[in-house]
């Protein structure tokens, strides 16, 4: 790994100090921009990791994460303690191997492993606690985010018919999103840490850092086991048992996050390739961000990469123009 030294920030251990507890106390104390920067708190901490020494980065991360953890205790305040440790704890993973010039699906899948492992741990220790299942404690997590989710929606200005719907359907909204939680936990974990991978390597590769093993993630390719995972919990969909459905519903669908991002790794490697202007790049995964239904036709292109070969045509297409 090659290093330079940039603008941002110094090796002064106080200003770093300062940089990491000011996201750390707004993710606590700010309701709306603190959840912003909970969700960026790994990227702040890989940047720190790598400018500056990684130890003295945990250091000015575990001291106002220990305050914190003080001012909960004492005070009885509900903190996202164990977030902010998760979300911290990732960022220094994602830092300690990049430098030791891992692959991408160490740097992405070792932090996302504990991401999951930390949310598994606070639902088991809460039905240890409570002394009930942690899949009803899941249950319960779910049906509480729902009701606040529209109440929020009864104070937008929607239409009423709209609103009673949602309200109307809230049994099944529950039992669908209880249906595809585990899924939903390995996809959003592995997205953030993926995302705040990508936007810290971008950082700092225009700082004039960057890693050898990872300059051409636009070639980025999903195992090609993943194909007969897919085609099989796609097949036991129709195997009539209630417990089988829905353990191949969560790896089908992980299996089509993950080709997922093998279609978005052509389309990066198709704006590379024609210099599409960064405006358009950046509106592009806008528009898949608000617009789902456009991850189909994503999560096609690599599914059928495995056979068509994307990127070789888009290549060939620029050699021969």
């Amino acid at each position: 790994m090659k290093k330079f030294s940039i603008p941002f920030p110094n090796n002064h251990f106080l200003k770093l100090l300062l940089i990491i507890s000011s996201f750390v106390f707004a993710t606590a104390f700010i309701p709306v921009i603190g959840s912003i920067c909970l969700v960026f708190l790994p990227m702040i901490l890989f940047l720190n990791g790598t400018v500056n020494d990684k130890t003295k980065t945990a250091a000015a991360f575990l001291i106002p994460f220990s305050l914190l953890l003080l001012l909960s205790t004492l005070l009885h305040l509900n903190l996202p303690t164990i977030a902010i440790f998760t979300m911290g704890v990732a960022g220094l993973f994602i830092a300690q191997i990049a430098a030791q010039n891992g692959s991408v699906e160490k740097i992405i899948i070792y932090p996302a492993l504990f991401i999951i492992a930390s949310i598994c741990f606070y639902f088991i220790y809460g039905g240890f606690v409570l002394s009930v299942n942690p899949w009803q404690l899941v249950v319960k997590y779910i049906a509480t985010t729902i009701e606040e989710n529209i109440k929020l929606y009864s104070q937008l200005p929607l239409k009423t018919e709209d609103i009673n719907y949602i309200k109307d359907n809230e049994k099944n909204i529950i039992d669908g999103f209880t249906q595809i939680f585990p899924s939903l936990i390995i996809i959003t974990s592995t997205l953030i840490v993926w995302a705040n991978f990508l936007l810290g390597k971008q950082i700092l590769g225009k700082a004039g850092i960057t890693w050898p093993n990872l300059t051409a993630l636009a070639r980025w390719k999903a195992p090609e086991l993943i194909i007969w995972i897919f085609i099989i919990s796609g097949g036991l969909f129709f195997v009539p048992h209630k417990d089988i459905n829905f353990f191949s519903l969560n790896i089908f669908l992980v299996a089509c996050f993950i080709y997922l991002l093998q279609g978005l790794a052509i389309v990066s490697f198709f704006f590379q390739n024609r210099k599409v202007p960064l405006f358009f790049r950046y509106l592009f995964y806008f528009l898949i961000a608000v617009q789902q239904f456009l991850m189909i036709p994503i999560i096609a292109v690599g599914l059928f990469d495995i056979w068509i070969d994307f990127r070789k045509y888009f290549q060939k297409d620029q050699t021969t123009t």
